[in-house]
């Protein structure tokens, strides 16, 4: 995940009208009544994939042209924590281990083995010999090891990513050993994530600074050219190691151009026009009519993304008002989003987990209930309101959509919400900067264990200040690091459980939506789609 700066636009010529006014009659309605020598491309549904999955019949050649709605940043991976740079790194690195491609547990990718000892707070991981840097050079303990210790420095933003690690060294060119502080449960499920990504010591030793837009990886692809706000462009890694199962060497492609178009009606129309050959975030409400268009389809996958607002504590004093946060979110009628906002392709939010990740809880979400809310305001410091500015990201059909309803929801509440719309990277900045009062965002789970985004957004020591909300609870704090040590499954689940009754009654949040992916490509374009985790698997993607 960590954090996504969503893009998107607005079609008037299909909806007849601006989309977030149409959904609030809708809701005034609805409130009425071990190595497996294939990449791990996440699950692909036999219907996504169809024929072309028979790898006798993929042609190898040309570019892939990719409308993104988020530019890349870096693609340093120990400096990346947006996913626009963070989906671009995952083609272009290697991890030790992966998800398998139903994402539902930890295998080899550049460790083709390892053993666990000690009681589980040694890793020795035993590499395979055949992995090549895109400049041929081969891949070594020594790379590995230059890799950790740069990600474990305090000034690597993904220092988080590591955590859990003592000492890491080289014992054989092809062999590396981790010790840890204490046995940890999340800690291969760590490691798979972009932040433990493995680059060239000796290219980042020569290029320093200016390794931030520069090749150093050797997994699928590597990076060609950037132009920051224009397009990145990958290249084939010619030396990469992985062949599909008749023998043919990954990527097929020759190239990628990931193309920033953070608007979605130019996304669509340059999809349609032949411009781009496959687009991602295509709105909910024209996934229909696009899949309608000659030689385009459009898709909807499984995501184990949420969609929240975060209320900053450090800027804004009501949010420091429990009764506040609580009334807030009783005020929000999520289903009737769901339906309005989405077509029923999303699920109210009931937890900072996803439904999909390990030990969600539904128990502790809020219903809709105006009463509660009201009566929760009047017990507050603040019974009768107080304005505030909520920051969108521009042209975000989906996100401005929501913030229009939660303008409305809120207002009954006494709470006066105004907007305030920022392109996707200033958004991004400014809450990195804490520069907000409340903030859209938008994330994903890049595996099945909760341990990288909670971190993230609700523990204070976790990397990013409680998503830049400046949230602390010791008790909650405490509880979470429990869930990391702990190595039965069942006392994990129970601290989970806790800890997300903790979080729900008073972490400054407000959790809404569960929405899916939603894309759409030209019929040239075979094997494109994305994981649950939102990752694009471009090294499996062919043209015809």
């Amino acid at each position: 995940m960590r954090s996504v700066r969503l893009s998107a636009g607005q079609r008037r010529s299909v909806f007849g009208g601006v989309l977030a006014v149409s959904i609030l009659a809708v809701l005034v309605a609805l409130q009425a009544s071990a190595a497996s020598g294939t990449r791990a491309a996440g699950a692909a549904p036999a219907a996504l994939r169809g024929a072309t999955a028979d790898c006798s019949s993929v042609k190898r050649g040309g570019t892939l042209v990719y409308g993104v709605d988020q530019d890349v940043i870096s693609v340093d991976a120990s400096s990346t924590q947006d996913n626009g740079s963070l989906w671009t790194d995952m083609n272009i690195y290697d991890q030790l281990v992966r998800l398998n491609p139903d994402g539902t547990k930890v295998v080899p990718d550049l460790a083709t083995s390892w053993d666990v000892k000690k009681g589980g707070t040694v890793y020795v991981f035993h590499l395979r010999k055949n992995a090549r840097f895109f400049d041929g050079t081969p891949v070594t303990a020594a790379d590995v090891q230059f890799s950790y210790d740069r990600v474990r420095s305090p000034n690597a933003e993904v220092n988080w990513t590591l955590q859990a690690v003592k000492s890491d060294r080289a014992i054989g060119k092809y062999t590396f050993e981790v010790t840890l502080k204490q046995p940890w449960a999340p800690f291969l499920n760590d490691i798979n994530l972009w932040g433990a990504s493995i680059v060239s010591k000796a290219i980042v030793t020569k290029l320093g600074s200016k390794f931030k837009f520069q090749p150093a990886g050797s997994g699928p692809f590597y990076v060609s050219k950037v132009l920051p706000g224009q397009y990145v462009l990958l290249k084939r890694n010619p030396y990469y190691w992985e062949r599909d199962a008749c023998g043919k060497q990954y990527p097929y492609l020759d190239a990628v151009k990931l193309v920033y178009t953070p608007n979605d009606n130019t996304r669509i129309v340059k999809l349609e026009g032949g411009a781009l050959d496959a687009a991602v975030d295509i709105p909910y409400n024209l996934l229909a009519s696009v899949d309608k268009q000659p030689n385009i389809t459009s898709k909807t996958t499984p995501q184990l993304g949420i969609m929240s607002i975060a209320l900053n504590q450090r800027k804004f004093a009501p949010f420091r008002d429990t009764n506040v946060v609580q009334a807030m979110n009783y005020a929000v009628d999520r289903k009737s989003i769901v339906k309005a906002v989405f077509f029923d392709n999303a699920r109210a939010a009931t937890s900072p987990i996803d439904p999909g990740v390990l030990f969600h809880s539904d128990k502790y979400g809020y219903p809709f209930n105006l009463d509660k809310a009201k009566a929760l305001m009047k017990a507050s410091k603040y019974p009768n309101g107080f304005k505030v500015t909520l920051l969108t990201v521009a042209g975000d059909t989906i996100g401005n959509s929501i913030a229009v309803v939660l303008q409305n929801e809120l207002k009954q509440i006494g709470v006066d919400m105004s907007l305030q719309a920022l392109d996707s990277t200033t958004q991004f900045e400014r809450q990195t900067k804490k520069q907000f009062q409340m903030a859209w965002g938008y994330g994903t789970s890049d595996n099945l264990d909760p341990n990288s985004n909670m971190l993230y957004c609700c523990v204070s020591t976790g990397g990013a200040d409680s998503a830049n909300t400046g949230w602390k609870d010791p008790a909650a704090d405490k509880l979470y690091g429990k869930t990391q040590t702990a190595t039965s499954v069942a006392t994990r689940a129970k601290l989970f459980d806790q800890w997300q009754k903790i979080v729900m009654a008073k972490a400054p949040f407000m959790w809404l939506v569960n929405p899916t992916n939603r894309f759409a490509y030209r019929d040239n374009v075979h094997d494109f789609f994305l994981q649950n985790t939102a990752h694009w698997p471009l090294w499996v993607v062919w043209k015809s």
